[in-house]
């Protein structure tokens, strides 16, 4: 495996099986596998070797289980596979090594197959992570920012960064810097020719619009009331705040009553995809604020105050 794994990866790889990589595991792991401790390339992962052919199920719950206990990616190494698997593998985001015929290391930002050419699964619509990315490097005009780069900047997985670089290789957005089997992003050309690229990719951030019958007091502002901190534009009678799927629950807003049809409106809440606060504290970013007030762009006030917004903080 560590020839085959060199060849494809064209990088150093150390594979050690230790006594140590057994430890506070159940007997099944020294009778039915062989566990690797992995480095390529100064990233260390951990890789499961069935000893014989084991069905999906099995192998998925069993290695979900050792990257648990072990707080480490987890690797299957197969001699063989059925097409099924492999496609279920993928889909699910396991990582895996099929001996020379294909390498699926999403964590690292390689999905290779034998003839050592990625394959990118079909993009529709741009996930809301991969927008959020898009937009924070605008901001920071990324230069070469790689997959741990951006994992450690947003908090998230190297396996969520890497299938954000997918799409963005799969929808072709020009923002990506492709030298063999390594990736980065680059925006440091200039922020309006970046957001010129990546426009016609990008998409409303907004899930769901709650309107209130009372203030619902929440910290974060979005959609008008966020162009309102941004330029001369006076907010509507009401607030408009901004709440993520994520903290919905917390937010406490499932347990206030929303406005019928004709009632005065005591706040706007908006549900987002991501939030950005990057600019102003607590304020929606201003290119997801144009993106989320499009409905509202026909006022030549908003149009002329979002204009106004743009070239005083982003451009």
């Amino acid at each position: 495996m560590k020839e085959y794994l060199e060849s494809q990866l064209k990088m150093c790889i150390t594979i050690e099986e230790s006594q140590e990589n057994y430890q506070g595991l159940p007997l099944l792991y020294r009778s039915q596998y062989r566990i690797y401790t992995v480095s390529s390339n100064g990233v260390i992962w951990m890789a499961l070797e069935p000893k014989k052919f084991l069905g999906l199920a099995k192998l998925r719950g069993n290695r979900a289980y050792l990257e648990k206990v072990k707080q480490m990616n987890c690797v299957l190494f197969l001699e063989d596979a059925t097409f099924y698997s492999v496609e279920k593998m993928k889909e699910e985001g396991i990582p895996f090594v099929l001996k020379g015929k294909e390498v699926f290391l999403p964590f690292l930002g390689m999905i290779l197959s034998n003839n050592g050419q990625r394959i990118l699964k079909p993009v529709h619509i741009i996930s809301f992570l991969t927008q959020k990315i898009l937009l924070i490097g605008l901001y920071e005009e990324f230069d070469k920012a790689t997959v741990t780069m951006i994992s450690q900047r947003m908090g998230v997985s190297k396996m969520a960064v890497s299938k954000c670089f997918d799409e963005i290789e799969y929808l072709g957005i020009d923002v990506m810097d492709v030298k063999g089997k390594s990736r980065a992003i680059t925006m440091n050309v200039g922020k309006k020719a970046c957001w010129e690229k990546i426009k016609p990719f990008l998409r409303n951030p907004i899930i769901k619009k709650f309107a209130f019958e009372k203030d619902a007091k929440l910290e974060n502002k979005a959609g008008i009331s966020a162009l309102s901190e941004y330029s001369l534009l006076a907010d509507n009678s009401y607030p408009t705040y901004a709440v993520t799927k994520q903290n919905l629950q917390s937010s406490g807003i499932r347990e206030m009553k929303e406005a019928a049809k004709g009632d005065t409106i005591g706040s706007i809440v908006l549900e987002l995809g991501y939030y950005i606060d990057a600019i102003k504290p607590n304020v929606q970013d201003p290119l997801s604020v144009l993106l989320s007030i499009e409905d509202e762009m026909d006022d030549e006030r908003v149009e002329s105050c979002a204009l106004e917004m743009l070239e005083e903080y982003v451009w």
